[in-house]
């Protein structure tokens, strides 16, 4: 059992615990959406809330016609039986028209729609009208990037990802362990593996290798779920200060990010098929955690991931050589990029308490907002970061200033 916050928190007196309905596209499959929406789970649960879920698609179900129509009826026959409910929370726009009849059949007043990137400049504009013309119906989205997107259908509410507990305490664990610094400065980049082009990794490679050309020495490690295509393999053989991490477990992870110099996401953002875009980037999130300056995408929705020119830089645009003159200016002082690091240590663990969190999750998907009581920490279905296990330790110390080593090769 971990341990998801240490406040509880009660509704108001003579309120009772909101009733609420979470629709989501899948449970146990992995992926962003899966971990955002696990994550608001068990906030909304921290928060007081009463829920019930239902997924559409897990282990054992894959997308059909036959399984889509079961999902329908199957939810709304349950949905009907449960009476009254305050909020049904839509974990994907594709799930909106079952929430409308659930809302008509259960008289619900509050009906967040969540939105990421994608889904938002790519298809279904049938359904952003329908959300748009359904006066129970608002969207929720995950940065000011992605809000504006959604003008069209409405004022978006914004609830940015967040970090489950023990994760966040992980990472927070090894960032303040002190190290030696390197001889040889670090970039690391961390996505799943199979969406590299889509991740910018070839023009990443490529400001690389002419920063090393200014600078001098510099090893980039890339890590992520794997595993990595063939394709990927090729990219990354001919150069000998490139290191590849398939499905570092947690602990290897952490210690990537801890022992970095910098962290860098380079997604491209792309209006036409085939889609891509970073909506925030909970990464760049992750590596200030464990006490690393970042780099994030020229556009997107990442600026509200860190804070510019404090925490993290941006380039100019998506080339290369944007991309590389960031990171010359930034390696060319290993001094001012550890106090970056530093500074965004402080900013990151203020900016995902999780008792803030569980607030902020309850004021935008249910309306009622808990107060904190004293009492025992509440439990948590899970300890999760970007689909792998965790484990748990305690909330570390401040980092210290020389926090710095290469990672290991594996």
């Amino acid at each position: 059992m971990t341990i998801l916050s240490e406040q509880q928190f009660a509704a108001e007196p003579g309120v009772t615990a909101p009733r609420v309905v979470l629709l989501t596209p899948s449970r146990g499959l992995g992926g962003g959406i899966e971990r955002y929406l696990d994550t608001i789970e068990d906030h909304l649960r921290a928060g007081g809330a009463n829920i019930r879920r239902f997924d559409l698609l897990d282990s054992s179900r894959s997308l059909t016609v036959r399984t889509q129509a079961s999902y329908i009826l199957r939810t709304l026959a349950s949905i009907r039986r449960l009476g009254r409910v305050d909020s049904i929370v839509v974990g994907h726009v594709s799930l909106a028209p079952v929430a409308c009849l659930a809302a008509r059949l259960t008289r619900t007043r509050r009906v967040p729609v969540m939105f990421y990137g994608v889904d938002i400049w790519g298809g279904g504009r049938a359904l952003r009208r329908l959300i748009a013309r359904d006066p129970l119906l608002y969207p929720v989205t995950i940065s000011s990037y992605s809000a504006g997107g959604l003008v069209s259908v409405g004022l978006a509410q914004i609830l940015q990802p967040g970090i489950p507990q023990v994760w966040r305490d992980i990472l927070l664990t090894e960032g303040s362990r002190q190290r030696p610094l390197s001889a040889v400065p670090t970039v690391l980049s961390v996505f799943r593996l199979g969406v590299w082009k889509a991740k910018g990794l070839p023009e990443l490679v490529e400001a690389v290798t002419a920063a090393r050309a200014i600078v001098g020495p510099v090893q980039l490690v890339i890590a992520g779920k794997g595993p990595a295509p063939g394709a990927l393999h090729e990219l990354v053989a001919p150069y000998e200060y490139i290191e590849l991490h398939e499905s570092p477990d947690d602990a290897a992870l952490a210690q990537l990010y801890a022992t970095a110099d910098m962290f860098a996401l380079c997604t491209r953002t792309r209006t036409a098929p085939p889609f891509s875009g970073e909506g925030y980037g909970i990464v760049l999130m992750e590596a200030q955690l464990a006490g690393c300056a970042v780099v994030g995408p020229a556009s997107g929705g990442s600026r509200d991931a860190y804070l510019e020119g404090v925490t993290g830089r941006t380039p100019l645009d998506e080339s290369p050589t944007a991309l590389a003159e960031v990171l010359c200016d930034m390696l060319a002082d290993r001094v001012c990029l550890a106090r970056m690091g530093r500074r965004a240590a402080e900013w990151a663990q203020g900016a995902t308490d999780p008792a803030n969190y569980t607030r902020l999750v309850m004021a935008t998907l249910t309306g009622a907002v808990p107060r904190a009581t004293s009492g025992p920490a509440i439990p948590s279905q899970r300890g999760r970061r970007a689909g792998q296990t965790t484990g748990h330790l305690r909330l570390p110390s401040r980092r210290q200033p020389t926090a710095r080593a290469h990672p290991p090769t594996t």
